[in-house]
């Protein structure tokens, strides 16, 4: 049988490990260039013996001890809860100790970003396609779906559609309020350049009251202005995507 190279079937996660994790299928009787020959099959996942390992000695993975050898356990053997068992070890509880400082250099202050209003700074530059309900997720979809050629939007990065399965019926009060934030958040989030919010227009959590509470008619100085739209005022479904595509090209 020809000998495989031990890296493309096995990886070894730390140089003091006497077990490798097994990447492909692996046969019994397979050999490889190190002298390791597999013992059984051992599926994916699993793990097969670098170097014997005595009855009772510590199973090491990471560089940490795993368990212990419940027998004694040959080099190609498959590792697994027939032959390893844990007890009681001391362990030493050392975090970062291979942390290092870093040299920064403080000259450098800039970096390719997207100013925003009051101060704010993107590294993206999004158009968002925001749903203030469950219902008017499908909706979000389609209008985004329009934009996925990017080739005639060379000065975005994308149009993203941002639906969740709440506001229908949602209850009021805090539960309610918390969807509001989290929505507002997206709108004014430093990644996104501009937004559409479409609603449905019969839901509790309705887009005239997330306006008004989050002042999001109230646009900084160089804020885009958004549209607020529901697919009932729209006309329907077909409408409402059309209405949507043509307020993300304004955009």
């Amino acid at each position: 049988m020809a000998e495989k190279r031990l890296d493309e079937f096995v990886l070894r996660l730390h140089p003091d490990d006497n077990v490798a994790v097994v990447k492909r299928p692996l046969k019994i009787g397979t050999q490889f260039e190190t002298g390791l020959t597999a013992n059984r099959d051992i599926p994916p996942g699993h793990k097969i013996a670098m170097a014997e390992i005595p009855e009772g000695q510590a199973v090491r993975k990471y560089g940490q001890i795993i368990g212990f050898a419940k027998i004694a356990i040959r080099p190609g053997d498959h590792v697994h809860t027939h032959n390893v068992m844990m007890k009681d070890f001391g362990r030493d509880y050392q975090f970062c100790v291979d942390a290092r400082p870093i040299d920064y250099r403080k000259d450098v202050r800039t970096f390719q970003g997207y100013a925003r209003p009051n101060g704010r700074v993107g590294t993206r530059n999004y158009i968002a396609v925001i749903s203030s309900v469950n219902c008017s997720a499908s909706v979000s979809h389609y209008v985004a779906n329009r934009f996925k050629d990017l080739r005639d939007f060379p000065n975005i990065d994308g149009v993203i559609a941002f639906t969740h399965k709440s506001g229908c019926g949602i209850q009021t009060g805090e539960p309610n309020q918390l969807l509001q934030r989290v929505l507002a958040g997206l709108a004014r989030h430093p990644n996104i350049s501009g937004y559409v919010m479409i609603g449905l227009g019969c839901e509790v959590n309705q887009i005239q009251f997330i306006v008004k509470d989050h002042k999001l008619d109230q646009p900084q100085p160089g804020e885009l202005a958004p549209t607020f739209m529901t697919i009932q005022n729209a006309g329907g479904v077909r409408k409402a995507v059309e209405t949507g595509v043509a307020a993300v090209q304004k955009l």
